[in-house]
């Protein structure tokens, strides 16, 4: 099976970009590539164009205790290797591109995010909920009661 060179890749994406694309060596088995969120669905293209990586795992957030007024969002790929693309949101305003239109198993992964974390998608026409009660109105339930006052 053909696996994705991570330090080409990050070069390749470096010079699409015209940004850095820091290559987070610390994590163990998963190479994790942090990028600016307006990028993500040109980098998405990049790999699902030109590398031919389909398969997205999952999409995850979490609050980190060193950045607690960000969110990150960790977009999880499979190719031979985990790669994960890494994207710090603001937490008072998480806006990002779907990439729906690029790979539509992400909706489910969006949903689930949006719901749990108040992150918006833009370009897509609803984002209905998918885990909570329909009459939930206490917030997202993954930022603390502070953020949720």
């Amino acid at each position: 099976m053909h696996t994705v060179d991570i330090k080409s890749l990050a070069v390749i994406i470096e010079s699409e970009i015209g940004e850095p694309c820091r290559l987070r060596e610390h994590i163990h088995n998963e190479q994790v590539l942090a990028l600016p969120s307006r990028h993500l669905q040109r980098v998405v293209n990049i790999l699902t164009e030109r590398h031919g990586v389909q398969h997205l795992s999952t999409i995850t957030a979490q609050i980190k205790e060193d950045a607690p007024d960000q969110i990150q969002l960790l977009y999880h790929f499979w190719k031979g290797t985990g790669i994960s693309l890494l994207i710090s949101l603001e937490k008072h305003n998480p806006t990002i591109d779907s990439i729906v239109a690029i790979l539509p198993g992400a909706d489910f992964y969006e949903r689930e995010v949006a719901e749990l974390y108040g992150i918006h998608f833009n370009l897509r026409k609803h984002t209905p909920p998918l885990l909570l009660p329909e009459n939930w109105n206490e917030g997202p339930p993954m930022l603390t009661e502070r953020d949720n006052e």
